[in-house]
């Protein structure tokens, strides 16, 4: 994708691979998906920095500062 970041994925099973950009029009309030080795976190984006993201839990259950590309918008 001509310009922009893009992460790329791999399947470790069948070797099937995919990328998409890294969203970079995240706000304050956006709906977001975090893709994390340990966990996928789904929440509110609270804070924007250029490198990362900071995304409260529904009910603010939780507070977490997550790298830019690991979040996907929806």
């Amino acid at each position: 994708m001509a310009g922009r970041d893009v992460v790329g994925y791999l399947c470790e099973h069948c070797a099937h691979a995919w990328s998409r950009p890294v969203e970079d029009d995240l706000e304050v309030y956006d709906i977001v998906r975090a893709d994390l080795p340990e966990a996928t976190l789904y929440g509110t984006v609270w804070q924007v920095e250029a490198d990362r993201v900071q995304i409260r839990g529904t009910g603010g259950g939780w507070l977490r500062w997550v790298e830019r590309w690991r979040v996907i918008g929806y």
